[in-house]
Order: C-alpha cells, then structure tokens, then sequence
C-alpha cells in the first residue's frame, strides 16, 4: 500500500511543480513559445507535403490564398499532455533505466502527435470551419491526453520487466 500512496506523490508533485513552471511566465515567453512555433513549422510542413496551400508565420498557421488561420498557443501545444505523460512515467515502479528509455520514446511519440493533431485540426477549420471549434475544444483535447496515457500504457506493457 506505501508504494502506490508514495506514486501519487510523486505523480502531484510532478504536477503541481510541471504545472506551475507550465504557468510561468518565464516558461510562457520562452520554451513554450518556442515549442509551438516548431509545432506551427512542422504543421506547415506536414499539410504542404500533403499539397495544401499553407505557410507558417511564428505560432500562425496561414492558409494561401484563402482568409483561414489558427494561432498555436501555449495552452494549445501539447505541454500539458507531456507534463502528463512525464509524472505518470516518474511515479511507475520502474528502474531509472526503463523510465528515461520510455521517456525517450513516448515523449517524441506525443510530440508527433500533436504535430498531427494541430495540422489535422487546420484541415477541419478550412474545410468544414463550424466543426472546428468542437473539434479543438471537446475532440482532440481529450484525445491528446488520451493518447499520452495511451503511450505510458504501451511502455508499462512493452518496456517495464516488472515493478521495480
């Protein structure tokens, strides 16, 4: 019983320390932004190898020639999806070996998801514009944090032995 209360413990403090570097303006002006303009940069890419007219202007997604954009915010970059991901992977009774192996693994695995998740949300808003609000809102901020639990699900089954 001691190892699942001290998990959680290590899972809210994983947490609350996450969430308030996560909150920070520091971290708000400078890596965060950072991370969703490389999310933004990767997004174009994606929807221009898949002949979709678009550029990308800092944290803008632009479509050209047609009056349609999206702005990747902080709250929208995936970060707290990772911040998920890392406490639930420092709080499972894994070795410090089978943690930065998963870690290593899952969190580029979420990033190019959200990457997809961001470009497949710019196809819904220039294509059907009513459902971009429910899709963005309800649809993928769910699934986002579905899937960073998804991927700590798949490296508790496929890269942990046994608890530590």
């Amino acid at each position: 019983m001691r190892g699942r209360f001290g998990s959680a413990a290590v899972f809210l403090a994983v947490m609350l320390a996450g969430g308030s570097a996560l909150l920070s303006d520091a971290a708000r002006e400078g890596p965060l932004r950072t991370l969703s303009i490389w999310i933004t940069t990767l997004s174009a890419g994606l929807l221009s190898a898949l002949g979709v007219a678009v550029e990308s202007r800092g944290q803008e997604l632009i479509a050209i020639g047609r009056p349609f954009g999206v702005s990747v915010q902080n709250d929208c970059n995936g970060a707290w999806a990772h911040l998920i991901l890392l406490a639930s992977v420092l709080a499972y009774p894994a070795t410090a070996r089978e943690k930065i192996r998963g870690l290593l693994l899952a969190q580029p695995a979420l990033f190019v998801l959200n990457v997809v998740r961001v470009a497949s949300l710019f196809l819904i808003g220039l294509h059907a514009p009513g459902l971009f609000r429910a899709a963005h809102v309800y649809l993928w901020q769910g699934l986002i944090i579905a899937c960073a639990v998804a991927l700590f699900l798949v490296w508790i089954e496929r890269g942990v032995r046994s608890p530590a």
